[in-house]
């Protein structure tokens, strides 16, 4: 694998991974409304998975060339862990963002020990799924 890309290269890339964002995008929409009838584990934690790649993907459609993947991995995993240990927080004008479908869908609820395992398969998954689109 190159480190350095071509402009269509890096086209190519960055149009994969917008394709890859729109489809985590509707797998996590798809997660919300299929929610109830999941088994145990999906309905409770499993939506860390597509969320993680959801964030992989949309930074890499900014930096597409493969020296930030690992970086683009690391980080988006470290950064929803971040945001899980935030639900501790409850400030009223946090807690108000939180109530509504786009907040609660962006930073969550509360705080669930449970949320983070899947947040580093989405980021091991995410890795491959940048790592694959790069070939």
């Amino acid at each position: 694998m190159s480190q350095n890309f071509s402009p269509r290269t890096g086209r190519i890339s960055r149009a994969l991974a917008g394709v890859i964002c729109v489809t985590m995008v509707a797998l996590c929409l798809a997660y919300h409304f299929c929610r109830p009838s999941l088994p145990d584990w999906w309905r409770s934690s499993g939506g860390g998975i597509p969320y993680v790649m959801f964030w992989m993907s949309f930074w890499f459609v900014i930096f597409p060339q493969a020296r930030y993947v690992l970086a683009i991995a690391v980080g988006c995993t470290l950064f929803t862990c971040g945001l899980e240990v935030l639900q501790l927080w409850h400030p009223p004008w946090l807690t108000a963002f939180r109530s509504t479908l786009f907040g609660a869908a962006l930073l969550g609820k509360q705080f669930v020990w449970n949320d983070i395992p899947p947040y580093f398969v989405g980021g091991a998954l995410g890795w491959l799924m940048l790592h694959t689109t790069l070939r």
